[in-house]
This record gives structure tokens, sequence and C-alpha cells, in this order.
């Protein structure tokens, strides 16, 4: 049991990794790269919820997302009923951006779960997914990230 769980978390270091060299192979700082793929795949990304699902310092992300704004790339869009709360939003040229710095990311990751479901039934992901939530539960925590 012990064995399995160490490749498991070992697995996730690599691929926790990956990311982060290649972000910065692109010369872009690995929390912009974690914050163009949140938005990328989410249109209703605010600060608290990447806070919440990337678990990014709150600082960090003001920092980052001062960046981005002031590179052109973003917008803030306020949350309707929530007074400090803001959508963040791609400008067409931090689309055209994030699309360019994601776009090598994304094909590695198609390639990878390809390789990876020629060997192994789609399940796999279920199986990770399975396990991802039934460790946060053991660990008594609610699943929305402020935890930690």
């Amino acid at each position: 049991m012990r064995n399995c769980i160490k490749k498991l978390v070992d697995a996730t270091n690599i691929i926790d990794h990956a990311y982060l060299v290649k972000g910065r192979s692109l010369a872009v700082k690995p929390n912009i790269v974690v914050l163009l793929y949140a938005l990328a795949n989410d249109e209703n990304l605010s600060q608290s919820k990447l806070h919440s699902n990337w678990l990014l310092p709150l600082s960090t992300i003001n920092t980052i997302v001062t960046e981005c704004r002031n590179a052109g790339y973003i917008t803030l869009e306020p949350v309707p009923g929530r007074r400090r709360e803001c959508f963040l939003r791609f400008t067409p040229k931090g689309r055209e951006f994030a699309d360019l710095i994601l776009a090598e990311i994304h094909a590695a990751e198609e390639k990878a779960m390809r390789e990876t479901l020629a060997k192994f039934s789609p399940e796999f992901v279920d199986a990770l997914e399975f396990y991802a939530k039934s460790f946060q539960s053991a660990l008594n925590l609610d699943g929305d990230g402020d935890d930690a």
C-alpha cells in the first residue's frame, strides 16, 4: 500500500515539476502560467477561486493579476452581487498570449493522455479523481481549497 502511495505522490510531483520547468523555458513566471492555464479553462475565474482551486497565496495572485493587467492580457469584471470580487477576463491580446504559451503544454498533456489511455482504460482518470476526493475526505477537508 505505501509503495503505491509513494508512486502516486512521486508521479504528481513529476507532473507539477514539468509544468514549472516548461513555464520557465518559455520565460514566463510559473504563477503566470498557472493564471493563464486556469483562466483558459474557466470562464468564471475570480481571484478568490484562483486562490481556492490553485492554492496560490492572495499576495501572489494580486501581483500576477496586476502584472497581467498592466501587460494588457486581462481585465477585471465585477461579479454581480459580490462587492469586492471580480472575474478575470482575457483581452484579445491576452487570449493570444495564453494560446501561445499553453499550446505546447496542451499538446504534451494530450499526447501523454493518449499514451496513457492506450495502455490503461479511461477509468484511470476516474480512479485518480476518486482517490483525490477520498484522500481529501479522509483528511476531513471540505473540498473548497480554503483549508490550505
